[in-house]
C-alpha cells in the first residue's frame, strides 16, 4: 500500500462525533488533565457522543465520567463543529481505528469545586492527574495534532470567562 492508498483509506473514514468540555472557576482558571497516553501533555476532557445522544447530554455525562463533576453550570458553546484528523502514528485502540478523526463540539462550564473533589478513577481513568491553568496556556500544552482545534475555541471561551466573572462581580 503506497502513501496515496493510505491517504485515500484515511479520508474514506468518517469522523467520530465528540464533545469537549472546558471547566473554569471564579478565578478564571480552567481544569486540564494529563492524559494517560500522552504524559506531559495537558488537555481538556473530551469524549464520544453516543448514538441518539444530544451533545449537551454527552458533555454532562463525559464530565462526570472523566472528572467526577456533576453540577457544573453551562455557560456557552463554540458555535460550530470542529474536525481534526488522527495522526497515523497515534496507535488507536480498535474502536477508534474505523474513524478518520473526530468532529468536536466544545462546551464551556463554570464550576467552583476543588481538584480534590474530582474523581479520575470512578469510571475508566483517562487522566493521570489534573490541574488548573490559564486558558491561553492550553494551546501550547495540548498534543500538537489538537492545537488547531484549541486555537479556534480558546479565544471565544477566554472572552466568555472574563465576561462571566465581570458580571458575577457586578452582581455582588
Amino acid at each position: 500500500m503506497n502513501d496515496r492508498d493510505i491517504l485515500r483509506n484515511m479520508t474514506d473514514k468518517p469522523y467520530r462525533k465528540n464533545v469537549g468540555m472546558v471547566v473554569f472557576n471564579s478565578l478564571g482558571k480552567v481544569i486540564v488533565g494529563e492524559r494517560v497516553q500522552f504524559p506531559g501533555s495537558w488537555q481538556f476532557p473530551q469524549g464520544g457522543i453516543d448514538e441518539d445522544e444530544d451533545y449537551l447530554d454527552a458533555a454532562k455525562r463525559e464530565l462526570y465520567e472523566e472528572l467526577g463533576i456533576k453540577k457544573a453550570t453551562y455557560i456557552t458553546e463554540y458555535p460550530d463543529w470542529i474536525p481534526y484528523d488522527f495522526p497515523n502514528s497515534l496507535g488507536l485502540n480498535s474502536h477508534l481505528q474505523k474513524f478518520r478523526g473526530q468532529l468536536q463540539r466544545w462546551i464551556l462550564f463554570h464550576w467552583d469545586g476543588t481538584l480534590e473533589e474530582c474523581d479520575l478513577v470512578h469510571h475508566e481513568q483517562e487522566f493521570l492527574t489534573i490541574q488548573f491553568m490559564e486558558i491561553e496556556e492550553t494551546i501550547q500544552s495540548v498534543v500538537e495534532f489538537k492545537r488547531d482545534v484549541y486555537k479556534k475555541f480558546v479565544p471565544l471561551f477566554k472572552s466568555a470567562i472574563q465576561n462571566y466573572i465581570a458580571e458575577k462581580s457586578k452582581s455582588k
